[in-house]
């Protein structure tokens, strides 16, 4: 076998860390799309390149050492996305001791760490990581220019040390045309069998979990909420996207070559431009796939979409969209740049998308910038009201890249003191206060919402009706396990 140019490496050992007891059974082991992505991309270009998922591979960092030795690469990358820019932080803990592990067992070995939380801040990342280099941005160019032997002073978006002193190069640009760039993903270099699906995905059928796969069919955002730290990836506010065709081949692969039932669509808008996604619900539908597939949306947008193209959606499989509803209070919502429709449109859209067959994962916030008990009472109040048949319940967090983690910054507010700080179900997680209430606070009545809102008859009534008898016992054994919190003296 013939030495490989670079292995990028989607690291593992922080599970247990980041979700506790919920990791063994209710968190989902996701596909590295921005991996497999990559490792298409350059080898493209012609590259070797090799992707090592020790994470779905459950490898300790003895034993991904062990296997990167083994493959002798000339660089590692260790590529650091998580499923989006706002959850991707708490991994860093597992970056930083595999990257130590990797320097001390084989020092010589150029590394270079890649990603949503590298590229927020690469220089703190190259201060305090173990590693040689950081590409700040989208990653693509500079690895591949990296590979070509192009010298460090031109390559844009690299990071690196020069003795004691850090270098940078300014931002590259950003990959233009996705579908003609970007048009490979490495898909037969992952371990297909072992992805498994987020389990409120699967409710009407837990026995098909492992048939699941992620995928982007757009990059970026034009919004600008002040705690999501997309942009530091993209430096930008805009949404580039795949063609539909594209989408659906690699649609047809997952399906054809691997099985997979159950697909999420990581876009942080896919219900947005229906020039976008009803091509791709109509090949779906023509296909004749059987799909079920959670994708995000915005409340205001699925308040214009036509009934006629929801049912489309349906058809096609989308069984579940995410959104974020994120405050009940309509004072809060303005804090955050959300008051472009009240509360009032959110009861709309979740009654007309539930008349058709559709359930939600549903984001709701507490403690963001205004909140009190009040007006968190009220997010809860809306969230029992609308019945979602799977809320998401966050802590504000100042996530680095985001303009809340700038704000923090600037007027003192306490941060996190290690990166498992931001990991939301995480023992050491240390969200925001605010101007009326401390991060304790916040945190237990984020505690208190999810168990209210969990072990409700009514809504256990409501899933046992919908999906099931063994969806009702996976809800039940879910809110069995009590996180423990370092910040509530647990």
């Amino acid at each position: 076998m013939s030495r490989q140019d670079i292995l990028l490496i989607n690291p593992g050992g922080t599970r247990k860390k980041v979700y506790q007891d919920l990791g063994k059974e209710f968190s989902a082991i996701d596909t590295p799309f921005w991996a497999a992505l990559t490792a298409g991309f350059l080898r493209k270009k012609g590259f070797a390149v090799g992707l090592l998922d020790a994470n779905a591979e459950n490898l300790d960092f003895d034993e991904t050492v062990q296997r990167i030795e083994e493959a002798n690469p000339r660089y590692i990358a260790v590529i650091c996305y998580s499923q989006q820019a706002n959850v991707s932080t708490p991994i860093m803990v597992g970056v930083g001791d595999l990257c130590r592990k990797i320097k001390a067992r084989i020092p010589a070995k150029n590394l270079i760490l890649t990603g949503w939380h590298p590229s927020a801040l690469p220089e703190r990342t190259l201060k305090e990581e173990a590693c040689d280099f950081v590409a700040q941005g989208e990653g693509f160019y500079t690895l591949e220019n990296m590979l070509s032997g192009k010298p460090f002073d031109e390559i844009p978006g690299l990071w690196w040390k020069d003795g004691r002193e850090i270098k940078q190069n300014p931002r590259p640009k950003n990959i233009s045309s996705l579908s003609e760039e970007l048009d490979d993903v490495a898909w037969d270099l992952l371990p297909m069998d072992k992805y498994r699906a987020f389990s409120w995905m699967c409710m009407r059928d837990f026995s098909e979990r492992t048939k699941f796969a992620s995928i982007f069919t757009s990059l970026g955002c034009p919004y600008k909420c002040s705690f999501c730290a997309i942009h530091a990836t993209y430096g930008e506010h805009k949404i580039r996207y795949w063609s539909p065709e594209w989408v659906l081949k690699q649609l047809d692969v997952l399906v054809n070559k691997y099985d997979v039932k159950h697909i999420n669509i990581h876009d942080e808008l896919f219900v947005f431009n229906p020039k976008h996604y009803l091509p791709i619900a109509e090949g779906i539908i023509a296909r004749g796939y059987s799909l079920n597939i959670n994708a995000f949306a915005r409340v205001d947008v699925l308040d214009k979409i036509s009934v006629e193209d929801l049912q489309t959606l349906k058809k096609a499989g989308f069984n579940w969209f995410k959104i974020g509803i994120e405050t009940g209070n309509t004072r809060v919502r303005a804090n955050v740049g959300k008051d472009s429709y009240d509360v009032e449109v959110v009861r709309r859209v979740v009654k007309k998308s539930h008349d058709n067959g559709i359930d939600f994962c549903a984001n709701f916030m507490f403690g963001l910038p205004g909140d009190d008990y009040d007006s968190m009472q009220d997010t809860l109040n809306l969230a029992t009201e609308l019945m979602a048949a799977f809320p998401s319940f966050f802590c504000t967090m100042a996530i680095p890249g985001s303009d809340l983690y700038d704000t923090a910054l600037k007027q003192g507010l306490p941060l996190p003191d290690n990166w498992l700080g931001y990991a939301s179900q995480g023992y050491d997680f240390l969200p925001l206060p605010t101007e009326k209430l401390t991060a304790g606070q916040v945190l237990e009545f984020r505690d208190y919402a999810f168990d209210t809102y969990f072990k409700n008859p009514r809504y256990l009534n409501m899933i046992e009706q919908k999906f099931g008898f063994e969806a009702r016992k996976h809800i039940e054994q879910m809110t069995g396990i009590k996180l423990k919190r370092k910040l509530l003296g647990d």
